[in-house]
């Protein structure tokens, strides 16, 4: 093909057709400016598609990750709401002047230990040494990384700063001090479930430190609860967010 070009042009200079080579020659440059263009379309194009693909593999990805830590939130919420429960029957029951019930032995046993958040950073660290970036859809973008870089890190940051050294300084010592523990066996066994019951209990109707660490774990315990359930509630909608984006990007 060069050659036959490489032909034609010759002829026509041999036979002093310079205007009509000129246009040939101008012609020729544009085929091949066409040709160039033609190609880095098809190249820009296949990279798209590339970075298309990653797109929607780190954010499958990333909702499988969301899956396991809204079901790690739901424990989290459960087990907050269960000690709270613990915190206020043992309190009342202090305030008041009933009589003891083995019933309340669960409530005792109840009145310490909380929770840590589990979170599954691995699909959001891939994305980020790729690039952020390839999340193409700003909103979602700036959601997933406000989750993954604040969101999560300030509850994981209250849990160790703050609840954590609340509930293992003050609220897990008084109790040791005053309840005889024992653990749950048999089928009501559930893991580091405990029953308590009072060491001393006319001592511990008129005890107000230990009043004060159940105040102060009851105030904890409805913190903790709203966080997670605010947590939970970002969580879903950033799944929900995802889930629209892929069904845009696979349609």
């Amino acid at each position: 093909m060069i050659k036959f070009f490489r032909k034609i042009r010759q002829q026509m200079l041999a036979e002093s057709k310079f205007t009509q080579y000129l246009i040939y020659a101008v012609g020729e440059i544009v085929l091949v400016v066409i040709g160039i263009l033609i190609a880095l379309q098809v190249s820009n194009w296949n990279h798209e598609r590339q970075l298309d693909k990653l797109q929607v593999k780190y954010l499958k990805e990333i909702s499988n990750n969301l899956k396991a830590d809204a079901t790690d939130i739901r424990f989290n919420i459960k087990f907050n709401e269960k000690r709270l429960r613990a915190n206020h029957i043992v309190l009342d029951f202090l305030n008041g002047d009933a009589p003891y019930s083995d019933t309340l032995d669960i409530h005792f046993g109840n009145l310490i230990y909380t929770t840590r958040s589990v979170v599954d950073f691995s699909a959001f660290e891939a994305l980020k040494s790729h690039g952020i970036e390839i999340i193409t859809n700003d909103s979602l973008r700036r959601r997933i990384t406000n989750l993954y870089s604040f969101q999560y890190y300030n509850v994981i940051d209250f849990e160790i700063q703050d609840d954590h050294a609340m509930q293992y300084k003050v609220v897990v010592p008084a109790v040791q001090k005053r309840v005889k523990l024992r653990l749950l066996t048999g089928d009501d066994a559930t893991g580091g479930h405990h029953l308590g019951s009072p060491i001393d209990l006319p001592s511990l109707r008129n005890d107000d430190e230990f009043k004060n660490a159940l105040v102060l774990n009851i105030e904890l315990r409805e913190y903790m609860l709203n966080t997670y359930g605010e947590l939970g509630n970002n969580v879903k909608e950033c799944q929900e967010a995802i889930t629209t984006e892929l069904e845009r990007l696979e349609d």
